[in-house]
């Protein structure tokens, strides 16, 4: 699992020493952390691996309002839309501060880590069984 990070230069150095501080860089086994660097890389990285974590900067993120409909001139030229994260099943993850975006991506890798090894699987009822564990 990989850790993108799209947003301007004080939301990114934000997000590093976040993750530096709770050791979830290290936590990666083979995954990176990654800065993008333009919006069609991001809906690449989105389009390719929607199961990685994507941690954009909400100034970015342009919602279905008024001001997009009709004042266009208003949103960011490298903004991405809500619409087409929650077409590829990019979530919005809104959280209180830095200590339970640090639990949440923890437990995202967990939860990706847990995934059982083919040669341990030998019956139906164990495929079942890891699709029960591996939603939790």
């Amino acid at each position: 699992m990989n850790i993108f990070i799209y947003g301007d230069n004080s939301f990114i150095n934000e997000m590093n020493r976040m993750l530096e501080h709770g050791n979830i860089k290290f936590k990666l086994e083979d995954g990176v952390v990654e800065k993008v660097k333009s919006l069609e890389q991001l809906k690449h990285k989105i389009k390719s691996d929607p199961f990685d974590i994507f941690l954009i900067d909400e100034s970015k993120i342009i919602k279905e309002d008024f001001v997009s409909k009709y004042l266009k001139f208003l949103l960011p030229k490298d903004g991405i839309k809500e619409d087409f994260l929650e077409k590829h099943g990019i979530g919005d993850v809104t959280l209180r501060d830095k200590k339970d975006l640090s639990y949440y991506i923890t437990k995202r890798l967990e939860s990706s880590q847990k995934k059982p090894n083919p040669q341990e699987i030998t019956t139906v009822e164990e495929i079942f069984e890891a699709f029960e564990e591996a939603k939790e």
